[in-house]
């Protein structure tokens, strides 16, 4: 596959994958001088330096994030995986039972929905968010043999491993559904219950996702889209990369809402992820894409035993039936779609998401 077509699936799938709007209000922030990093008011733990050899590189941080909601606990730091990649994760809460969010992708982070579900802390639960390898504020890993879905199972156990987690609860937004379905097999005995949020399609045969949103678009904004990433693609400046990303973004997820409006009300977005980082965020998609005519997860769907709820908003532009295969194959799953919401229901209807959630994760089951 050609290098230009690679790009432009990354920049379609990622964001199928649930990234942010960037145009809103940004939250209050101080500087750690430390390392010349801005982020919310909570000083961030340093990470260890990346073992010798390793493909791999923190990348620098032009951006903030936001404070934890109600004033919650929260710490940001880095874990390490099994291989040495150093991992930034975000823990909103500190309720007993422990939540852990994996953001859509390949290539995008906690930017990815995760922010707007961790407000779900405030209904009693510790919640941990993890920009997965080679993205957001984790090492930027460069080396394809190094972003295996091995390695995204590997770094989950050990994100678990590292916070003491007896067994996970793990929430899979989309592209996040293939890493929980192949963490939920590998480590069954490790997994409590487990969450598929707009889940990605489990069988390349089903996806039918481009030719859908691009019909939602219309002909008009699909153009404004190819223009977009012909100049991201011919630029090397990354101020105007970032701007033509975020333009990109605010023109592409109007297809992902029900009304555009509702983008503003995410909590983080990509246009404050640092571009080089959006730029490394090709290598996990890239990886993907060169797989992309071959994944089936639907045998592993099989075998899951754990109660399981698979979440979609009722009007959105994915098609549903890809997401209704989770539940007509996994036997106890439970299928809600959200009224009035689309593929980001959170945004559309974030009370009736966190309230769905909140519910199932405090159900008692036989």
């Amino acid at each position: 596959m050609k290098k230009t077509t690679l790009f432009i699936a990354f920049c379609l799938l990622a964001n199928l994958f649930g990234c942010t709007n960037a145009d809103k209000p940004k939250p209050a922030a101080v500087e750690d001088s430390s390392n010349n990093n801005v982020f919310s008011k909570e000083k961030i733990l340093s990470p260890k330096p990346p073992p010798p050899g390793l493909s791999t590189s923190l990348p620098p941080q032009q951006s903030m994030l936001p404070p934890a909601p109600n004033n919650l606990k929260l710490e940001q730091g880095y874990f390490q995986a099994k291989d040495g990649v150093q991992l930034f994760y975000r823990m909103v809460g500190s309720g007993k039972d422990t939540i852990v969010f994996i953001h859509g992708g390949p290539g995008v982070g906690i930017h990815d929905g995760a922010m707007d579900i961790e407000i779900l802390a405030n209904k009693g639960y510790t919640f941990i968010e993890y920009d997965q390898r080679g993205c957001g504020r984790s090492e930027l890993v460069r080396d394809s043999t190094k972003l295996t879905m091995d390695d995204y199972v590997e770094e989950l156990e050990a994100l678990r491993q590292h916070f003491k987690i007896q067994k996970l609860t793990p929430i899979g937004l989309s592209w996040g559904a293939a890493i929980v379905t192949n963490y939920v097999n590998r480590f069954p005995q490790m997994v409590r219950r487990l969450v598929f949020l707009s889940p990605m399609e489990p069988a390349a045969e089903l996806d039918k996702r481009k030719e859908s949103i691009d019909a939602a678009l219309g002909e008009t904004k699909t153009k404004q889209i190819d223009s977009l990433l012909t100049l991201m693609e011919k630029t090397t400046n990354d101020t105007i990369y970032r701007t033509l990303f975020v333009n990109y973004i605010s023109i592409y997820l109007s297809a992902y809402v029900t009304e555009a409006s509702h983008l503003a009300r995410a909590r983080g977005n990509d246009g404050e992820v640092s571009p080089l980082a959006i730029r490394n965020g090709n290598q996990p998609l890239w990886r993907w894409s060169g797989l992309s005519n071959q994944w089936d997860f639907r045998p592993m769907l099989k075998h899951i035993s754990v109660p399981v709820l698979v979440i979609e908003g009722a009007k959105t532009n994915v098609p549903l039936n890809a997401t209704k295969e989770y539940v007509r194959i996994i036997k106890n799953a439970k299928l809600v779609l959200v009224p009035n919401a689309g593929h980001q229901n959170w945004l559309d209807q974030p009370e009736e998401v966190l309230n769905a959630l909140d519910k199932f994760f405090k159900s008692t089951f036989d």
